[in-house]
């Protein structure tokens, strides 16, 4: 499991990666869906293949494509770390 103290480094990766995608940067918090940040499939298969890269974690791409927040993207990393 990602220790506490990487749950940042975490967030500052998912913020930076949504940014990448076409989110302004202001508009992206913790309880903002990736759909309201414009967030298109093609940038969630690219956020996809980014978290394998940077985490080395599979996370679904059914996960990323429901209804989540950016709280829920970093707890999907979080627990495919886990698992």
């Amino acid at each position: 499991m990602l220790q506490s103290a990487d749950l940042a480094s975490v967030r500052s990766f998912v913020v930076r990666e949504l940014v990448d995608f076409g989110a302004e940067p202001d508009r992206v918090s913790d309880g903002a869906r990736l759909e309201e940040l414009e967030i298109d499939s093609l940038g969630v298969v690219e956020l996809t293949a980014s978290i394998k890269r940077e985490f080395g974690v599979d996370v679904p791409l059914e996960a990323l494509t429901k209804d989540v927040t950016v709280a829920g993207v970093i707890a999907l990393i979080q627990g495919a770390a886990a698992a």
